[in-house]
């Protein structure tokens, strides 16, 4: 019998730094300018080893009385660097930008610039292999809002975006089994990802504290980072892969937002308060096999609840129901249809002057994730829909209970 052990040492070191620099200018009774610069540094020190070793034991004369399992632990591990496991992530980071605005009771407004300038580089120590990462972005922005009555409110905007790629992502270093059983790779040449998006909305306030609105929104993204499969046999052998976080193109992403929070006083019921938060998404972005919508997106997100004041008791208790739609993810060799259940959490809060005792419960419904995978070996399978695997999982956790006691001093 051959027994097998792995060990894994992980040292991450961050740091991290910046300074802002702004300025206003008050122009007339309504305007103001402002401009400034921003500098940011961050440095991250990774190391990672990994110790393997097997042992083959006989066990047909094992003697019970005179040996035990700890006889089975004399391994002898020497730690090496995994592949890309000891690098060093530097970022530099130097913004300029500049606003005006104008603010007004009917008519406010805001444009402006932002100049976002980023040199990365990412050395892997083991190899003495430096990549360098540098860019830089004009990012223009403009909002609107005008009142076309007492109590309701249009509001608009236009702006580029920007999202940089995460440390995790751009590290060089190999990790066996690090998503599921695949494993990952950094991705050193991944580009950031931006956006032009367009919004556009309507509030309207109901009595003194209640309000309720909609926006509409969409988003033009170039360069989507999303994880990708490389098509290389991942550690785990057949149906296991190499997974990367990759420019997987550009897409669109659109959608609705509905929100309402208000008192129910005009029911005479000035102490009960009422919320709902109603996403609908769709996007678009075309991979390997065609058009699909960004991985791992749901349909919808929603939640709504109450909250029930006691002020005569000093105590107050609520609720709040959430659901999302099913996701959907796909790359190289893999196919996963994600489904998730509703969360229901109750609360109860006593307050007495300055302590306030409060009782929460979480996930009281049992809430669980389903996942379908279809797997592959191959793109031409999953392009025939010559399945490999066909798997179904499914994970179920409890309530979840607590008990916090705030003092405010």
């Amino acid at each position: 019998m051959v027994f097998e052990e792995a060990e894994e040492t992980v040292d991450i070191d961050d740091k991290e730094w910046s300074l802002q620099w702004q300025h206003s200018l008050l122009v007339g009774d309504s305007k103001e300018i402002q401009f400034g610069a921003f500098i940011q540094g961050k440095e991250r020190d990774t190391a990672i080893f990994v110790a393997e070793d097997e042992l083959e034991k006989d066990f047909t004369n094992w003697d019970q009385f005179t040996e035990n399992p700890l006889t089975l632990a004399g391994f002898d591990n020497a730690f090496e660097p995994v592949a890309g496991g000891v690098n060093t992530l530097e970022e530099d980071r130097f913004d300029l930008f500049a606003l005006i605005k104008h603010e007004a009771d009917v008519f406010s407004w805001e444009m402006g610039v932002r100049w976002e300038s980023t040199d990365s580089s990412i050395t892997d120590t083991n190899e003495g292999v430096t990549a360098e990462n540098d860019y830089d972005f004009f990012l223009p922005s403009a909002h609107f809002r005008y009142s076309i009555s007492d109590n309701g409110r249009v509001s608009a905007s236009v702006a580029r975006s920007l999202r940089r790629p995460d440390f995790d992502y751009m590290t060089p270093a190999l990790l066996e089994k690090e998503l599921a059983d695949n494993d990952f790779l950094g991705n050193s040449s991944l580009k950031p990802e931006s956006s032009w998006g367009i919004d556009l909305g309507y509030e309207y306030r109901l009595g003194k504290s209640g309000v309720v609105g909609v926006n509409v929104f969409y988003r033009d993204v170039s360069d989507l980072i999303e994880i990708a499969s490389t098509g290389v046999e991942g550690s785990e052998g057949e149906g296991t892969f190499v997974l990367q976080p990759q420019n997987t193109g550009d897409g669109t992403v659109q959608g609705i937002e509905f929100d309402l929070s208000t008192p129910l006083s005009a029911l005479n019921m000035p102490n009960t308060g009422i919320f709902l938060n109603y996403s609908w998404l769709d996007s678009e972005v075309e991979d390997s096999f065609g058009k699909r919508k960004f991985n791992d997106q749901s349909d919808y997100v929603y939640n709504v609840g109450f909250i029930q004041d006691l002020p005569t008791l000093g105590a107050s208790f609520g609720a709040t129901y959430r659901n999302q739609g099913d996701a959907y993810g796909r790359f190289v060799g893999e196919e996963v249809t994600t489904s998730y259940g509703a969360d229901l959490e109750l609360f109860v809060e006593k307050r007495w002057d300055d302590i306030t005792l409060r009782l929460v419960g979480s996930n009281l419904l049992d809430a669980s994730k389903d996942e379908v995978f279809n797997k592959f070996d191959s793109l031409d399978d999953q392009n025939n829909r010559a399945f490999d695997e066909y798997e179904l999982e499914s994970e179920e956790a409890g309530p979840v209970i607590q008990v916090m006691l705030r003092y405010a001093f």
